[in-house]
Order: C-alpha cells, then sequence, then structure tokens
C-alpha cells in the first residue's frame, strides 16, 4: 500500500532533495501522491508496473522520471510540446506534466486501456496540460501527427535504433529527443549512430545521474533534430524490428 499522504510528502521531499531536485517537487507534492495512489490501486488491474513498494515506485518510477523533467525544463520554452512514446503507466509523462505545467505533454501508448487509466489519473490530479492518445506510434506519424512536437520523450521502450525511428520523424526541426537509458547507454548509442544520421538527428550530450541511494548507472540521451526526416520513415514496426536503421 501506498503512504499515509502526510509520510508520502515527507518521503518525496526528503527524496527530492537528496537528488536536487526540490524546485521540481515543492508545490506539486499533491498532484505527484495522486499519481502513485493511482498506481497503488490500479496497478493489477491494468498491469502498469511490476515496482509496487512505496518506496522503490517513489524512486524508481517519480524521481527517475523527474531527472528527464529537469532536462525538458532546461530545452523547453513556455508552451512547449511534448510526446512521450510508449508511455505505458505514465511515465514519464504524467510525472513531467506535474511539474512543468508550461509544458503540453501527450502521452501516446497502443493500449487503450492504459491511455483512458492516464487520462484518468490526469484528471484527478488536477494536471490540465496533458492528455493520452491511443495509437501506435509509426501509424500515429503517418496520420499527421509527425513533424508536430518540440520535444519527444521515451522510457523503457525499446532499443535506442529502434526507438529513434519510432520517435524522431514527430520532432519539429529544431526539437529535442530526449531518451531515458541504464547502463548500456553507450553501447546503444554507438548502435543507433547510423539511424541517427539516416533520420536527421543529431546528439547533443549524454546526462548522467543515479538514483537516491543505489548506485546504478543511469542516463538521458539528448538528440537535437536538425534536418527533415525522411517520408520513409517510420517503416511497419515488424520492418523496424526486424531490421533496424
Amino acid at each position: 500500500m501506498i503512504y499515509e499522504v502526510n509520510e508520502f510528502k515527507s518521503r518525496l521531499t526528503a527524496l527530492c532533495e537528496k537528488a536536487g531536485l526540490s524546485h521540481l517537487c515543492s508545490g506539486n507534492e499533491d498532484k505527484i501522491y495522486t499519481i502513485c495512489s493511482q498506481l497503488d490501486q490500479k496497478s493489477k488491474q491494468f498491469n502498469l508496473t511490476a515496482i509496487t513498494d512505496p518506496e522503490e515506485v517513489l524512486r524508481k518510477h517519480i524521481i527517475d522520471c523527474l531527472f528527464a523533467a529537469e532536462c525538458v525544463r532546461a530545452l523547453a520554452g513556455e508552451g512547449a510540446t511534448l510526446l512521450d512514446v510508449g508511455s505505458g503507466a505514465g511515465f514519464p509523462s504524467l510525472p513531467i506534466a506535474a511539474v512543468l505545467p508550461f509544458v503540453n505533454v501527450t502521452a501516446m501508448d497502443a493500449t487503450a486501456k492504459k491511455t483512458v487509466y492516464m487520462n484518468d489519473t490526469a484528471s484527478l490530479a488536477k494536471i490540465g496540460n496533458f492528455n493520452a492518445v491511443n495509437k501506435r506510434a509509426e501509424e500515429a506519424a503517418r496520420e499527421g501527427m509527425a513533424a508536430s512536437f518540440e520535444l519527444v520523450s521515451a522510457r523503457a521502450v525499446a532499443r535506442l535504433n529502434v526507438l529513434m525511428e519510432l520517435c524522431v520523424p514527430f520532432l519539429k526541426l529544431g526539437g529535442y529527443f530526449v531518451s531515458m537509458k541504464g547502463a548500456a547507454a553507450d553501447e546503444e548509442m554507438k548502435e543507433a549512430e547510423s539511424a541517427a544520421k539516416k533520420l536527421g538527428a543529431t546528439f547533443v550530450k549524454k546526462v548522467p545521474y543515479t538514483l537516491p541511494d543505489l548506485d546504478d548507472a543511469r542516463f538521458i540521451l539528448i538528440y537535437r533534430k536538425d534536418s527533415k526526416t525522411p517520408s520513409l520513415y517510420p517503416r511497419n514496426f515488424s520492418q523496424i524490428s526486424k531490421k533496424p536503421l
């Protein structure tokens, strides 16, 4: 079960302080509590996450996603649009929207019950700058959503060379792709060099971070879209997965 609300806020504040993210969670504790409360209540029903311990939810979902929010904050202007591909239970899209009200967040997932869950959670948390859509990325890009967003994010969806073909086509020129990766980040970056070149993306920087009291290596990879993505991409997912760029 999730922490009682006051204990939750105390733990959230302590972890944000350890992570250097207090400026993001301050004033947004109620929104984040609702996100975690909904996850606790609906996780089994919607098959949302294997992480159920309240302390692990705070560290591995909320704090993890706030590191992504901090990167987005540095890249996004007032009214910026962000698409989160393969949102699942709403990570990182819901925490980003909760702490960055000036960013308009669209979460995309191929599973309808998860998009319903995310929209319900955003409504309960009074997060007005959020909308979840039930679409497959490769289909949505061909249905008018390509080149429509200043930022695209993704977490735990696929290896980078596959992920880039699903995400980069949605970016406007000059927009940024923010990918959350683990210890294999360097290996995946090398593997994705060809994909980046073909899709018009240029590597900007790798942001290393660790979660409070954990020592596993995590990274946020940032790419900028510097040239138009050829209309060939994205291909059908079977082609993408069988023969990554």
